[in-house]
């Protein structure tokens, strides 16, 4: 990947970054007053569905501020050192985090009867999701290690 590349990506994450910051302040309170508003026999969950929601787009922040810091390191052509590790560490972490927040809260829902079916199956679908996402980036760490490994060794040769 080239430098250009690496940098545009950086922007892309920046801009998605910002409007999760905008989702989290303002679309998420506003829409959820307004299902409580036209649901009223769940508005008392109003919150207790909006502030999980908040926290899972805080890890997904999480993972972006931690995407933006390995792309700036492709942009250097550092991305094969220890370093790199934590930012991957950080992106897992971040996930794994968005992940078991979802998955308690959709236990919540199903033990207060909440929800509908049709969204209670999407969630289930988008834990499913999380749980790959998150074993593929464990793999991806593991090649990272490994590649890191041998950039160590190619350097001492040469």
């Amino acid at each position: 990947m080239n430098r250009a590349i690496a940098r545009t990506l950086q922007v892309a994450v920046v801009g998605m970054g910002l409007g999760l910051l905008l989702a989290q302040a303002l679309i998420i309170p506003v829409v959820s007053g307004w299902m409580a508003e036209a649901y009223p026999e769940f508005a008392w969950a109003r919150w207790s569905l909006a502030i999980p929601l908040i926290a899972v787009l805080a890890c997904l922040q999480v993972v972006l501020v931690a995407t933006w810091a390995l792309l700036g390191r492709v942009a250097r052509d550092r991305i094969f050192d220890r370093g790199a590790l934590r930012w991957v560490d950080a992106i897992i972490g971040g996930i794994g985090a968005g992940w078991l927040i979802a998955l308690i809260t959709c236990v919540w829902q199903t033990l207060v009867n909440v929800s509908a079916p049709w969204i209670l199956l999407s969630e289930l679908l988008g834990l499913l999701v999380g749980m790959v996402v998150i074993l593929l980036i464990v793999v991806l760490r593991g090649l990272l290690v490994q590649a890191t490994n041998l950039q160590t060794e190619m350097d001492a040769v040469i």
